[in-house]
């Protein structure tokens, strides 16, 4: 299962939390209990990613969102599954709460 969302959690949300990012990967092996492999996917400061559409396209994911300035534009992401699985920048697991998978 992947998860593609804002992490409020990263470092960089924490030290100045405005915007929309960073825009964060994750894989899930147990029905969404815990997250694993976690990578960022967009780290601009400035960054607003969002309204995120997924698509698999072979061995790929195709992403396609909003993205600063202005949330007009869209923006097309594209990488290889395996990407995924390789050394995350983020080295945890994070467990869903039930309150969370509600």
């Amino acid at each position: 299962m992947l998860l593609v969302w804002n992490n409020g959690d990263d470092p960089l949300a924490i030290v100045k939390p405005v915007g929309r990012r960073p825009f964060t990967a994750a894989l899930s092996e147990d029905e969404g209990v815990t997250w694993k492999h976690i990578r960022n996917i967009g780290t601009d400061p400035q960054g607003w990613y969002c309204y995120t559409a997924i698509e698999f396209i072979d061995d790929h994911v195709l992403l396609a969102h909003c993205e600063y300035p202005g949330l007009n534009s869209l923006q097309i992401t594209r990488f290889p599954i395996r990407w995924l699985y390789q050394s995350s920048e983020v080295d945890n697991v994070i467990p869903v709460t039930p309150n969370e998978s509600q």
